[in-house]
């Protein structure tokens, strides 16, 4: 049974590949896009930035996937998935990240959950917060 303000996974938009649009946007389930965004996202579903796409922008969603590139500030109350094409400059505040071989993410990453996240790894370009299992 799905419980209530969660996202059913169905596409509820699309920006293909050749369009561009600047501005806000807001959604409940699942959006993708695969051609240029630049400006806000906002919404408790998910987000897929496809391959082709090229995104800057202020995100705020559950679940975000990244295939393309992207500069900006993502918040993912939940997951951020860096796929192999992904090309990300950006800050990063998840619960949970996910960054497959061959992904470039040039940024910073804060990971926390209910409780107090630890430091594991810190350079000039990079700080890794990690919540103790």
């Amino acid at each position: 049974m799905k419980q209530k303000n969660q996202p059913s996974g169905n596409l509820e938009g699309f920006l293909s590949e050749g369009t561009s649009f600047q501005g806000e946007v807001s959604f409940h389930d699942t959006l993708r896009i695969d051609g240029k965004f630049q400006g806000a996202v906002r919404s408790g579903g998910r987000l897929i930035i496809g391959e082709s796409a090229d995104v800057d922008a202020e995100i705020q969603v559950a679940i975000v996937t990244i295939a393309g590139r992207l500069r900006g500030r993502v918040k993912a109350s939940k997951r951020v998935e860096l796929q192999p094409s992904a090309r990300a400059e950006c800050a990063i505040e998840c619960e949970f990240l996910v960054v497959h071989e061959g992904a470039r993410f040039d940024g910073q990453c804060t990971m926390s959950k209910k409780g107090d996240p630890r430091d594991v790894s810190t350079n000039n370009d990079m700080k890794i917060i990690a919540q103790p299992v």
